[in-house]
C-alpha cells in the first residue's frame, strides 16, 4: 500500500486526528474542530456534488458524543456511477482491464445492522457475495455518533472490505453517512485506500444512493452477545512503541518490516498484551484498526492443512500412511506417480512429485495459473493431481506446492467424511469447533474460501480470514507452553513447533530453513549468535505475511504485500525480552 499525500485539507485533519490519538495534545483538539474541518460534511452527503479526492481517514472516525437515534434495520447500497473514480497504483496480472473483473465502482451491497452501545454491527461480518461476477463484500464494526453541525442528523461509520472471488486478496474501505430514527438517511460516501494485495493496488472513492429501513432483528440479542462476547475474549491493545518502556533498552523500530510503505499492520504479544502499530493507509491512519481483515494466504497451510493433519492423526492414527489413491480416485493414474504417496507426506510437501526442485519454482510457474483460476473441486483437483510428474521417492525431498495441501484437504474430506457421513466437514468441525470457538475467535475467522461449486472444497492452502486479535490469540495459543494433547499427538505438535528435529526436511536452497507439519521454521543461531541450533517455527504467506512463535513465548507477526520475507532484525531485537538462545 503505497503512502501518497492527499488534499491539503485532507491532510490537515489527519493532523488533527493524529493529535488526538497522541495524548498530551488531545485536550487541545475539540471534536467540534474535528467537525469544522470536515469534508463530508452534511451538506455534502445529502447534497449531489462528486467527490472530487479520497478524504483523510480520519473523516471516517467516531466522535465521542452518542447519536440521538438507534440504528437498526436493513441498508442498501446503489452506487451513483457516474459519480465514481478509480486510481490504478499497481495492477501486474491486468485485473482492472479484464472485463469481468474491473471495479469502476463500490458494488451494490444490503447489509441488517444493529446498534450496541456506539457500536455499529453487521448481522453477518464474513465475506457476502454482491452483484459483480468477481467482487465480494466484508462489512466490519462501525460506529454511530452525533456532531452538532448535522443538526437533527446521526452520523454513522463502518469498515469494509473488498474480497477478489476465488482469491485472497482483501483491499480495506471505509464508507460514512447520515441517518434518522425514521428512515430518512443522506448518501453514502465511500473510499478504498490500502490493501493486502501484492498484485493489485486501487485507490476507490465515490458516493451512492442508500436506503434505510428502520426494524427489530429478530436475533438481535444473540447478534450483540456473540459480539460483546468477542470483544470480552480480545487481548489488551498497546501502541507498539509502549514496547520501549515495558522494556528498557528494545527498539520497537526493529520490529517494522523492511516493506515500510506496504504495511497492513505489524505486531508482538507478549506478557499478554497486544502490542500493535497503526493500519496506514493512503490517506491517513485506518480509524478501525481493530476491524481491519487480513487475508491468510499461504498462512492457511499452517494453520488449516498443518493443524487439521494433526488433529485428523490424533482421532485416527491410520490417517497418516494411507495412499491418498484410496481416497481420491482422480489421482490414480496410469503412471503410479501418486500410489506410494501418503497425508504425512502431503502436509511436509514431499510427494516425490515435481518438476523442478528449485526454491518455488514450480509454484511460481505458468502451470500454477489454471489452478488458481479454476472455480469448480473437479478442476483444481484433476490440475493437482496431473501438474507434477514424479522424480523420486515420497518423502525424501521438500517442494513448495499448494496443491500437495489441496490435495491434503481433499483427503481428509474423504477420510472424514467415511468416519461421520457425508455432511462432515473440516473446517467447520475440526478447525472452527475444536480451536477456533473454543478460542472464541472472529466471526470474520470461521469462513474458508471455497470452490463454487456443489462440493464447495476448502482452499486448505490458502483462503481464511482473521483479525490481528485472531493471529494475536491463535499465535499466543499455540505458543502458550501448555499441554495440546487434547489436540494433537505430542510427536506431531513437537514437529511442527521445531523442538523434535531429527527427521527434518530443509530447503535445498537454505540450511537455516526447514518445513514440517505445514510450518516453517527459521534457525536463528548465527544472527543472535546463539551457541546451539535455536528453531523458531513461523507461518508465512505470500506478498509478506509472517507470524512467527519465538522461543520465549512471544509472537511476532506482520501483514504486508511489498513480497519482503524477512524477519531477523525483529527476531535479534526480541530476544531482548528474554533470551531465548538454547545452552
Amino acid at each position: 500500500m503505497r503512502i501518497k499525500k492527499g488534499t491539503l485539507k485532507s491532510a490537515c485533519l489527519a493532523l488533527v486526528i493524529l493529535m488526538l490519538a497522541t495524548g498530551p495534545l488531545s485536550a487541545q483538539v475539540s471534536q467540534a474542530e474535528i467537525a469544522a474541518n470536515r469534508e463530508l460534511t452534511k451538506a455534502f452527503l445529502i447534497g449531489k456534488k462528486r467527490l472530487a479526492a479520497p478524504v483523510a481517514s480520519g473523516e471516517f472516525a467516531a466522535g465521542k458524543e452518542p447519536a440521538h437515534d438507534q440504528f437498526e434495520g436493513v441498508l442498501r447500497f446503489q452506487p451513483f456511477k457516474s459519480r465514481a473514480r478509480m486510481k490504478v497504483l499497481t495492477d501486474k496480472f491486468d485485473v482492472t482491464k479484464t472485463k469481468n473483473l474491473r471495479l469502476k465502482y463500490l458494488p451494490e451491497f444490503k447489509l441488517t445492522l444493529v446498534q450496541d452501545g456506539q457500536a455499529l454491527i453487521s448481522v453477518i461480518r464474513s465475506t457476502q457475495r454482491t452483484r459483480h461476477p468477481y467482487w465480494e463484500f466484508i462489512a466490519g464494526t462501525g460506529s454511530t455518533w452525533y456532531e452538532a453541525p448535522d443538526g437533527d442528523w446521526n452520523r454513522a461509520a463502518l469498515p469494509f472490505a473488498l474480497k477478489e472471488a476465488n482469491q485472497n486478496c482483501l483491499h480495506n474501505g471505509l464508507l460514512t453517512f447520515l441517518y434518522k430514527r425514521d428512515g430518512s438517511i443522506s448518501n453514502i460516501a465511500y473510499q478504498v485506500g490500502s490493501e493486502t494485495c501484492a498484485y493489485l493496488h486501487i485507490n476507490l472513492w465515490g458516493t451512492g444512493q442508500a436506503q434505510y429501513q428502520p426494524g427489530k432483528f429478530a436475533q438481535a440479542d444473540k447478534v450483540i452477545e456473540t459480539y460483546r462476547r468477542e470483544l470480552a475474549n480480545r487481548l489488551p491493545v498497546q501502541p507498539i512503541e509502549n514496547l520501549a518502556n515495558r522494556f528498557p533498552g528494545f527498539d520497537p523500530g526493529k520490529l517494522k518490516p523492511l516493506a515500510a510503505d506496504d504495511i497492513t499492520v505489524y505486531g508482538l504479544v507478549t506478557d499478554k498484551v497486544h502490542y500493535r502499530s497503526a493500519c496506514p493507509t493512503r490517506f491517513g491512519p485506518y480509524p478501525y484498526c481493530d476491524e481491519v481483515a487480513l487475508p491468510s494466504y499461504s498462512l492457511a497451510k499452517s494453520i488449516f492443512g498443518g493443524l487439521a493433519y494433526m488433529m485428523m492423526v490424533k482421532l485416527w492414527p491410520e490417517f497418516e500412511n494411507i495412499p491418498i489413491t484410496r481416497l481420491i480416485p482422480a489421482c490414480r493414474l496410469r503412471d503410479g506417480r501418486w500410489d506410494n504417496v501418503t497425508p504425512k507426506n502431503l502436509v511436509n510437501m514431499a510427494s516425490g512429485n515435481y518438476r523442478s526442485s528449485k526454491f518455488s519454482q514450480d509454484e511460481s510457474s505458468a502451470a500454477m495459473t489454471p489452478f488458481f483460476t479454476a472455480l469448480s473441486h473437479q478442476q483444481k483437483l484433476r490440475l493437482s493431481c496431473k501438474l507434477w510428474p514424479a522424480k523420486q521417492a515420497p518423502g525424501e525431498r521438500l517442494v513448495y506446492h499448494t496443491t500437495d495441501h489441496y490435495l491434503l484437504g481433499t483427503a481428509m474430506t474423504e477420510f472424514v467424511r467415511s468416519k461421520a457421513g457425508p455432511q462432515a466437514d473440516i473446517f467447520r468441525d475440526l478447525i472452527v469447533a475444536r480451536l477456533f470457538n473454543p478460542l472464541g475467535l472472529s466471526q470474520l475467522s470461521r469462513v474458508s474460501q471455497r470452490t463454487y461449486d456443489a462440493a464447495a472444497q476448502p482452499f486448505t492452502a490458502y483462503g481464511l480470514f482473521f483479525l490481528s486479535d485472531d493471529i494475536a490469540r491463535l499465535g499466543r495459543f499455540l505458543n502458550s507452553g501448555q499441554n495440546h494433547s487434547r489436540l494433537f499427538r505430542p510427536e506431531d505438535f513437537e514437529r511442527a513447533m521445531f523442538r523434535q528435529t531429527d527427521d527434518l526436511l530443509r530447503w535445498g536452497y537454505s540450511s537455516d530453513e526447514g518445513y514440517a507439519m505445514g510450518f516453517w521454521g527459521f534457525d536463528v543461531a548465527p544472527f543472535l549468535p546463539c551457541k546451539k541450533t535455536t528453531w523458531i517455527p513461523f507461518m508465512s504467506g505470500y506478498g509478506g505475511l509472517i507470524v512467527a512463535l519465538l522461543p520465549n513465548g512471544t509472537v511476532y507477526y506482520y501483514f504486508t504485500d511489498g513480497g519482503h520475507r524477512s524477519w531477523q532484525a525483529a527476531a535479534v531485537e526480541i530476544n531482548k525480552i528474554d533470551n531465548y538462545c538454547k545452552e
